[in-house]
C-alpha cells in the first residue's frame, strides 16, 4: 500500500471556495430571470427550465457537482463512500422503476398537498408497507417528498417521471434494458471471445436476451419488442433536451454562413435539429438525409405540421442515403453528423465511421466543413487531457483542485460510454481518436466547440490550409 500525503494542504479551502462561487452563480443568474430562485418542493416548471443555460450556469452547475463530490470523497471514511456512492446504489434502478412502471408520479399529481401511501396503493395495486419503503429511499434522493409519516407528493425532481414527459421514456430504458443487460457485463468481459470484440452483436445485451441480433435490429424483428424501439424514439428526445444537444443553433457560427447556405443534416433522423436551425437561421437551407422511411416521415407529416415555413420557402430537401453504399448530397456548406436525437458516428467502429467521413468528404466542395456533435472523453488527469493546447482545439479543463475532467460534474459522458459497451458494443471517443477518423477519411482538424453537455468536432478537406 502507497501512502501518498498531499501537497497541497488548501485543497479543502479551494474546493469550498470553488463551491461558494458555483453556488453564488447559479444563485444570481436565477435571480436575474423570471421565477427567482428555484425551491426544491416546487412541482410548476421554473421559467428558466425552458432555456438553454448560459455557459455561465452550465459550468457553474459542473463545478458545483465535481467539488461537492470531490469533497465528499475526500473528507469521508473511504469505506464509507464506497459502501454508499457505489455498492447501495445498485438498487436505485429497481426503486425507480417501481415509480416509472406503476407511474407514482402521475399519481400523486391528483393530490399535490401530498397522498397517503394506502391510497396509493389502492390505485397502483403496490403493497402500501413495501411502497412506503421504496419511495423514502426516493425521498432520500432528493426525488418525491415526504410531508408526513407514510404522505408523499411530487417534487421539482419527480415531476420530471411523469408519463407527459419523455423523460419518463428514458426511465424505463434505463431502468430495464440498461440495467438488466448491464448484468451480465462482467460475463461478457470475461468471455475469451466476446471480451476484446468490437463486433455489436457480442455485448452484455446479447449475454442477457440469449440471441443474436443487434439490440436495435432485435427490437424491429422481434414483435414483441416493437414497444422497446419506439419507447427508444422517445426516450432520445428526453435525452436531447436533459442534455441541451440543441445549444448547437446558437453556439455554432451558422450566423457567418452566406445568405443561401446549405446544411446538410446526416443522419437527424425526422430534422429535429434541422427545424431548429430553419427557424433560428432563415437564411439557411437545409438538406435532410437518413433512411427512407424516415425522409417520408419528415416530408409527409413532421415538417407540414412544425415548420411549415421552411417547405412553403423551398429552404428544406429530404433525400434519403444509406451511409455506408451512397455519398451525401454534394457542394454543402456544412455537413453536420450528429443530431439532437441520435449520435452517429457513437454506434459505429472505426471502420464504419471512416467509411462514412470519407463519403462526405467525397460529397465536399472547397471550403465546406464538417461538424461532428458528439460527446467527446476527457481524462482525469490535467497531462493526459489532451494533446492539443491552442486555443479553440482543447476542451474547457476544471479549476484546480478538480479533477481535470469535472468528475462527477461531467459524469454523464462515462455512464454513456459503458452504457454503449453494454448495448451495442461500442464506445464514446477522445477528441484524438475523432481527428484521427478525420485524418484516415482526408479530413483535418480545425476546432473544438463546446455545445452544451456535448462537444462539436470541426473538420474540413485535409488539403485546405490552416485558417
Amino acid at each position: 500500500m502507497v501512502q501518498i500525503i498531499s501537497e497541497d494542504s488548501g485543497q479543502i479551502s479551494s474546493l469550498l471556495g470553488l463551491i461558494k462561487e458555483a453556488a453564488t452563480t447559479l444563485e444570481a443568474g436565477y435571480a436575474k430571470g423570471p421565477g427567482g430562485v428555484p425551491c426544491l418542493d416546487d412541482t410548476a416548471p421554473h421559467p428558466l427550465d425552458r432555456n438553454i443555460s448560459t455557459p455561465e450556469m452550465r459550468e457553474a452547475t459542473q463545478v458545483l457537482e465535481g467539488a461537492c463530490a470531490q469533497l465528499c470523497a475526500v473528507l469521508a471514511r473511504p469505506n464509507h463512500t464506497v459502501l454508499n456512492n457505489f455498492f447501495l446504489t445498485a438498487l436505485q434502478p429497481s426503486c425507480l422503476r417501481i415509480a416509472l412502471e406503476f407511474n407514482i408520479p402521475d399519481i400523486l399529481q391528483h393530490k399535490p398537498s401530498g397522498m397517503h401511501v394506502a391510497e396509493i396503493s389502492k390505485i397502483c395495486g403496490v403493497d402500501a408497507s413495501k411502497l412506503a419503503r421504496i419511495l423514502r429511499l426516493l425521498t432520500a434522493k432528493h426525488c418525491f417528498r415526504e410531508v408526513e409519516k407514510d404522505v408523499f407528493a411530487n417534487n421539482r425532481l419527480s415531476v420530471q417521471l411523469l408519463t407527459s414527459n419523455p423523460l419518463y421514456s428514458l426511465g424505463l430504458h434505463m431502468t430495464e434494458d440498461m440495467t438488466q443487460a448491464a448484468t451480465k457485463l462482467a460475463e461478457t468481459l470475461a468471455d475469451a471471445e466476446w471480451g476484446p470484440s468490437v463486433i455489436p452483436t457480442h455485448a452484455a445485451f446479447n449475454k442477457f436476451t440469449s440471441q443474436p441480433l443487434a439490440m436495435f435490429d432485435f427490437w424491429a424483428q422481434t414483435p414483441a419488442m416493437h414497444e422497446h424501439g419506439e419507447r427508444f424514439g422517445v426516450a432520445m428526445i428526453g435525452w436531447g433536451t436533459a442534455v441541451e444537444a440543441e445549444a448547437v443553433v446558437s453556439a455554432y457560427h451558422w450566423h457567418t454562413l452566406p445568405p443561401g447556405a446549405t446544411v446538410c443534416d446526416l443522419g437527424g433522423g425526422v430534422g429535429a435539429l434541422s427545424m431548429q436551425l430553419a427557424r433560428a437561421h432563415p437564411t439557411l437551407h437545409i438538406a435532410l438525409q437518413d433512411l427512407p422511411e424516415r425522409m417520408v416521415q419528415a416530408a409527409q407529416t413532421v415538417w407540414p405540421a412544425a415548420c411549415p415555413e421552411a417547405l412553403a420557402e423551398g429552404r428544406v430537401n429530404f433525400r434519403a442515403i444509406d451511409f455506408f453504399k451512397e455519398v451525401p448530397l454534394a457542394g454543402c456548406d456544412v455537413y453536420y453528423v450528429g443530431g439532437l436525437l441520435k449520435n452517429i458516428l457513437h454506434a459505429f467502429q472505426e471502420a464504419q465511421c471512416i467509411t462514412i467521413l470519407k463519403g462526405v468528404r467525397q460529397a465536399m466542395k472547397r471550403g465546406s466543413r464538417v461538424l461532428i456533435h458528439e460527446y467527446i472523453l476527457q481524462m482525469a488527469a490535467a497531462a493526459a487531457s489532451s494533446s492539443y493546447s491552442a486555443q479553440n482545439k482543447q476542451l474547457a479543463r476544471a479549476p484546480a483542485p478538480l479533477l481535470s475532467n469535472y468528475g462527477a460534474g461531467r459524469i454523464r459522458q462515462y455512464y454513456l460510454d459503458v452504457s454503449l459497451m453494454v448495448l451495442i458494443n461500442s464506445k464514446e471517443r477522445t477528441l484524438e481518436e475523432y481527428v484521427a477518423l478525420g485524418e484516415a477519411a482526408g479530413l483535418r482538424f480545425v476546432r473544438v466547440w463546446a455545445f452544451g453537455d456535448m462537444s462539436g468536432v470541426e473538420l474540413c478537406a485535409s488539403e485546405e490550409g490552416e485558417d
